[in-house]
């Protein structure tokens, strides 16, 4: 296994292992009874691993060389770009076709976009290269 695969299985590992903390955190969070300050910390405890993907992303662009920073640089900005024109529009949405109202946390459309952008992204670099 070479160093770029290493990389990225350290990168979906440390953000997995965030991802599920963070299901944990939510799901004590919406069924903790307790009250005075120890729910005060329940009710932090989803920032701690919104934290950990920041940081693991950070570790992982310095893990990685010039080009593939490029590709995760411009994975990273479509996803937010499309997350944005998700989280704008759907009120529009909502209103014309009876949608839900969407979630207060935005972690789950976050992480369907980057996986979807991230293959997308790689699978059009793959082909350019072999092309």
């Amino acid at each position: 296994m070479d160093v770029e695969h290493r990389t990225a299985l350290a990168y979906f590992g440390e953000t997995v292992g965030a991802l599920i903390l963070l299901g944990g955190a939510v799901y004590a969070q919406r069924h903790w009874t307790g009250s005075g300050s120890f729910r005060s910390l329940v009710d932090l405890a989803p920032a701690i691993p919104v934290w950990l993907i920041l940081f693991a992303s950070i570790r992982h662009y310095r893990r990685i060389d010039e080009y593939q920073r490029l590709v995760y640089l411009q994975i990273v900005s479509l996803s937010a770009g499309v997350l944005f024109c998700l989280d704008w529009s759907y009120p529009y949405l909502r209103d014309v076709f009876a949608l839900p109202p969407f979630p207060g946390i935005l972690s789950w459309p976050f992480s369907v976009v980057f996986l979807a952008v991230t293959a997308w992204v790689g699978r059009s670099g793959k082909r350019a290269r072999a092309g």
